[in-house]
């Protein structure tokens, strides 16, 4: 019966996808099939969580298909109720805060954003760690759940030459290794160093003039290399090969950007711990920051590394730069 409705809501929907010539309406069927499409694979995956667990308690599974059936209903969860968050519901709640800031502050686009509405912008570098961390998790338990389903035939493949066995879990754990080391690298420098401020002095960072301020850090030793900072102008297009309304995230295209190492000498004390001058010299006709536009965002970051006794350094900031006069 259930099987019935799916493939019955797949032919409803591109019977009006062919029927309906109204663009509007038609974008309402669009989003509305994909809300039914994540929203399914949610209850999929909450549905294929809770009877492998049952089938265990009864019996009737054994423990490597149990697990590997709750890690397929916890992917099916992700993959369908992370976008069913960002593009229905939290994006639902943004636009309607956005208008609402269009209004107060017609000439101030950087007044828009919540993060860009003071001179204090904090530090935005934790997402990369977190889904580092989520990957590098998923692709374990997989080829645990996996190796162990398929313990038999791996070990027959052992007893002959075993090369292609041998290989594959070589390259792959190097791979794992590889990725843990720098992810655990990072996450010792975020804790050891908590996070970082970026304090504007130019407000907002102004094109064809500069960007000006210090991080501030609590970090309690000065790197002996200094600290690597780099300023970058990118531009992620929000539009598929299939057409403007299908809107998804792509790679970010590098426009502008700018490096330089801050030495030791001039590096001071803050007030939690070590400072960070920034100046960076903007080039005149670079695009301003974009953080609502339907088909694209322009998205301007400033990052700063260090090395310091077996943890790095990274914070980075999503500053606005705009074509302005500088505000006080």
């Amino acid at each position: 019966m259930f099987g019935f409705i799916v493939v019955f809501i797949f032919i409803l929907f591109f019977v009006l996808m062919i029927v309906v010539k109204d663009k509007n309406r038609l974008l309402k069927i669009i989003k509305v099939f994909l809300i039914f499409i994540l929203g399914g694979l949610v209850i999929a995956g909450g549905g294929s969580i809770v009877s492998g667990m049952l089938e265990t308690f009864q019996g009737k599974m054994d423990a490597a298909q149990a697990l590997l059936q709750i890690i397929m209903g916890f992917l099916f969860i992700a993959v369908g109720g992370i976008p069913l968050y960002l593009y229905f519901i939290s994006r639902a709640v943004d636009i309607r805060k956005l208008e609402r800031r269009k209004k107060k502050y017609p000439d101030a686009p950087w007044m828009w954003v919540d993060h860009w509405s003071t001179k204090s912008i904090a530090y935005s570098g934790k997402g990369p760690i977190s889904f580092g961390w989520f990957v590098l998790l998923v692709m374990t338990a997989s080829l645990g759940a996996v190796s162990y389903v398929n313990r038999g035939k791996i070990l027959s493949k052992l007893e002959g030459s075993g090369f292609e066995v041998i290989a594959f879990y070589s390259v792959f754990c190097l791979i794992l290794l590889v990725g843990f080391y720098t992810l655990i690298s990072l996450l010792r420098g975020y804790l050891k160093f908590g996070k970082s401020i970026f304090e504007m002095s130019t407000y907002p960072g102004i094109i064809g003039d500069k960007l000006v301020g210090r991080i501030q850090t609590h970090m309690r030793e000065i790197p002996e290399k200094g600290f690597d900072l780099e300023l970058e102008c990118g531009l992620i297009d929000l539009t598929s090969q299939a057409g403007r309304q299908l809107r998804n995230p792509e790679m970010t295209k590098r426009i502008w950007d700018a490096n330089k190492n801050v030495r030791l000498q001039e590096v001071s004390l803050g007030p939690a711990g070590v400072s960070i001058p920034v100046s960076f010299s903007i080039s005149a006709g670079v695009p301003e920051s974009d953080a609502w536009s339907p088909d694209k965002r322009i998205k301007w970051t400033l990052s700063a590394f260090a090395s310091v006794k077996g943890a790095q350094y990274l914070s980075q900031f999503d500053v606005p730069v705009f074509n302005t006069r500088q505000k006080t």
